[in-house]
């Protein structure tokens, strides 16, 4: 059975799978989640604290509620996706039947290539993603594709310590042993020692081989089985070994061999949902989500970043340079700032600085007349964004702050956005609501278009092509 929903939706039980119907089933459902949720450190940093995973929500009546992480998860042989909110053609629409699972898959790859929040190896998104007809084949090919230019980069070799009895001293010499076991015991030629050898046959090896034989079998990707083969040829040397997600977490690795910390916590998360069997059947369970807050983020910042430094301006993510609170004093003694101010966008253009917040909401477009515009403002727009953002532009002495909203499929771009004034002593501040071009269509270069016109028109930047 594969479900398709919109994320921040709900499915009741009686539409679930029966596999994912009872109390039983459904908390090892939540502690398969829970594995995923503790290793998703691996592609991306949330900033989420929460111990407990947030990738799906158990109701009380043994439903299911999705949130904010799209992608695919398939739990016993049974699948779901969840489709990011603004793919509705509207607000409160929640018609599923023509979503197509290529289609996030393609809007998946082309957020990624601009995103600099998610941690994912990437050796090139675009090459792997062409032989991937869904989530799992990708993760597939990318593991595949890092592991390769890991051992074409050089094969990995780790020193191993050693303790035996051997004829003649090496290393560490143990001497209580050899007076206290071998000479009493007529064996004054051997001697324990301890030392270290420089061993292709190790453990990272071992785990690298295992993940590739299973991925192996549960691939059909002819372009990844042929380059798992490759990799299998020249792991020849290395034990056959069952490997478990447990014994990744023994792996110790220095900061040279960073690419090969990568490997392994990939080779993690494979183990973690690895089936009880190498055949696909109603034990599969693969977990593939990704957050869409960090997505709009990190495409509309990446994507505006290209745009303004190719026309001479500067775009900064993520700057951090200003606390909100300078310095704290008490009996005279001056202590340090705190509440360090994160723009997710810092623009510098001529003699102007624009500071842009992204927000994941599906806000309604703005037309119509005044009553109707400020409604959605007053409603649908949240009053904290607009205070944050107002406390930016009061430090920065900017006159400009921006809260970037994305659009609904199918939308034509807004020809107008509304532009709020807070006034003040220190001077007005204009807060520009104004929704983003984010899905990708058939004609990826009309988005891109659209998208390139609208940063340029908002922030009234000079454009000579």
């Amino acid at each position: 059975m594969v479900l398709n929903l919109f994320e921040e939706s709900e499915i009741d039980n009686e539409d679930l799978p029966d596999a994912w119907r009872t109390k039983s089933e459904q908390d090892d459902f939540a502690e398969f989640l829970q594995q995923n949720w503790e290793q998703r450190s691996v592609f991306y940093e949330d900033g989420k604290v929460d111990s407990k995973q947030q990738f799906l929500g158990f109701t009380g009546h043994l439903g299911i509620r999705t949130k904010k992480y799209i992608g695919t998860v398939v739990y016993n042989g049974e699948q779901i996706n969840i489709y990011p909110k603004v793919f509705k053609r509207r607000v409160g629409d929640y018609k599923t039947d023509k979503l197509n699972q290529n289609h996030l898959m393609d809007n998946l790859v082309k957020w990624l290539e601009y995103c600099n929040r998610l941690s994912y190896p990437f050796i090139n998104i675009t090459t792997e993603y062409r032989d991937s007809d869904n989530l799992k084949e990708l993760f597939i090919s990318l593991y595949v594709g890092y592991v390769r230019s890991a051992i074409e980069r050089g094969l990995f070799f780790k020193y191993i310590e050693e303790t035996e009895d051997i004829s003649c001293i090496k290393g560490k010499f143990d001497i209580k042993d050899y007076f206290l076991n071998k000479i009493p015991n007529g064996q004054s030629e051997k001697f324990r020692c301890t030392y270290s050898t420089f061993e292709f046959d190790n453990m990272v090896n071992r785990i690298i081989k295992h993940t590739c034989k299973f991925l192996l079998n549960i691939t059909d990707s002819a372009r990844s089985q042929q380059i798992i083969r490759n990799i299998l040829i020249r792991l020849d040397e290395v034990s056959d070994q069952v490997c478990k997600p447990s014994d990744c977490d023994k792996i110790r690795l220095s900061k040279m061999n960073g690419n090969y910390r990568i490997i392994v916590s990939m080779s993690k998360m494979f183990l973690l949902n690895q089936s009880s069997s190498y055949a696909l059947d109603k034990n599969d369970s693969f977990c593939f989500l990704f957050p869409t807050d960090l997505l709009f983020e990190g495409f509309i910042g990446g994507f505006m970043q290209e745009v303004v430094e190719d026309l001479g301006g500067k775009a900064y993510l993520q700057k951090s340079d200003m606390k909100l609170v300078d310095s704290i004093n008490i009996d005279g003694q001056e202590y340090d700032g705190v509440f360090t101010m994160r723009h997710d966008i810092l623009v510098e253009y001529e003699d102007k600085v624009f500071i842009l917040d992204t927000k994941y909401k599906a806000i309604s477009r703005f037309e119509g007349n005044t009553d109707e515009v400020r409604q959605i403002i007053g409603s649908e727009s949240h009053q904290g964004d607009v205070y944050q953002v107002c406390e930016y532009a009061r430090k920065r002495g900017a006159l400009d702050v921006y809260l970037l909203y994305p659009q609904f499929r199918f939308e034509d771009i807004d020809t107008t956005y509304p532009i709020a004034t807070s006034k003040g002593p220190s001077g007005d501040i204009n807060i520009h609501f104004v929704r983003m071009p984010f899905i990708f269509e058939d004609d990826v270069q009309e988005t891109r278009s659209n998208l390139k016109k609208v940063i340029i028109e908002m922030l009234e930047i000079k454009n000579d092509n």
